[in-house]
């Protein structure tokens, strides 16, 4: 038989185990807002604007020139601090490096462009822009905020969406994708695969009028 003091007993302890439950969700909320931008998987994806597209890169090229003289693809996407960067046709010279963060030879590249850019380097003229794409949280070196942020990347970045549109826009080379955009909007060369400092600067060199 229940008596009237365990009932009592029961019933206060509704509200308590309520407002334990109400607590956790609260502290789960304050978590999910605290934790929020890269730690979220979906973060690291965009939804970048995409204008015109460029035939594949042969597979078996390092350096190509299939799409030179082509008009660039255009972009508009968001880097993973949410603000705008667009890759525009707005009369300057561009590089435009397409990163996975499982790629070794990305991996490598990138703390090489960073030294070279810290140390003075890059060539007056020629915008660098980077594209984080083909993203996998079951990969290593995830997420690719994280990685860039370690690396100290101080290029504008846009994040490719989950079906890599942009990567496939422009051609979807080997990794690390560049791709070299003239002044006037068209594409100088594509290249694949880890670049030497040496060949970036006189590629870039080339991008720019005397």
């Amino acid at each position: 038989m229940t008596t009237t003091s365990t009932k009592k007993r029961q019933t206060s302890r509704g509200p308590l185990i309520a407002g334990i439950v109400g607590a956790v969700i609260v502290i789960a909320l304050i978590a999910a807002v605290v934790l929020g931008g890269s730690a979220r998987p979906g973060a690291e994806f965009g939804s970048p604007e995409i204008d015109g597209a460029l035939p594949l890169m042969p597979s078996s090229s390092a350096i190509d020139n299939t799409s030179t003289g082509l008009d660039s693809p255009t972009m508009v996407g968001e880097d993973f601090d949410g603000a705008e960067v667009a890759i525009e046709d707005d009369g300057r010279a561009k590089a435009i490096v397409f990163l996975a963060h499982w790629c070794p030879h990305c991996q490598a590249e990138v703390p090489r462009v960073q030294e070279w850019l810290n140390s003075g380097g890059g060539v007056e003229g020629v915008d660098i822009y980077a594209v984080t794409t083909s993203m996998n949280s079951g990969r290593p070196n995830y997420p690719a905020s994280e990685w860039l942020e370690r690396e100290g990347w101080t290029s504008p970045v846009v994040r490719d969406d989950q079906q890599n549109s942009a990567l496939i826009a422009y051609g979807a080379g080997g990794f690390p994708f560049w791709v070299f955009v003239e002044e006037d909007g068209t594409v100088a060369l594509r290249t694949s695969g880890e670049t030497s400092i040496a060949d970036l600067e006189a590629i870039m060199t080339g991008l720019v009028s005397n």
